[in-house]
């Protein structure tokens, strides 16, 4: 076996598209982050034999991808002649966007503007319209007390 076998780019786009980082596969598969990371960049070094790093690159690709019925793995992170007959599923190409900027603390949406239009017609309603009722109504007239005075 030779560890060159292990195709550094479908290892990195398998990871883009779980949304996963370096570190989070390597708690995930039991590995060091150097050694996920070596395993993304086509290096040598972390792995005492290539066998290993096989090894490693089955377990990442199982574990992110899920496993066949005959326990390899569902997405192909392997060089091979056998994927251009359709032996293995291709992932596509992944491409890194810019993280969106952040949301405005007041943004001018139209829900923004319905409340400010509440708000404004509950204040219209209750200065022109109920004020003026409350303080027009006639006054209940006075009470009269009948005292009788008897001599």
């Amino acid at each position: 076996m030779n560890a060159d076998l292990i195709d550094p780019q479908a290892m990195l786009r398998l990871r883009a598209i779980c949304k996963l980082d370096q570190a989070r596969v390597a708690r995930l598969c039991g590995l060091t982050e150097a050694q996920v990371r070596e395993l993304e960049a086509g290096a040598h070094g972390q792995f005492a034999t290539p066998e290993m790093k096989l090894q490693a690159a089955l377990k990442v690709a199982a574990t992110l991808s899920g496993a066949q019925a005959n326990g390899m793995p569902v997405v192909n992170v392997f060089r091979s002649r056998a994927v251009g007959a359709g032996a293995g599923l291709q992932l596509p190409r992944v491409k890194f966007e810019q993280a969106a900027p952040p949301k405005t603390k007041f943004p001018d949406s139209p829900e923004f503007f319905k409340i400010l239009l509440i708000f404004v017609v509950m204040v219209f309603l209750l200065v022109a319209v109920a004020m003026p009722l409350l303080y027009t109504l006639p006054s209940p007239p006075p009470k009269l007390s009948y005292v009788c005075k008897s001599t």
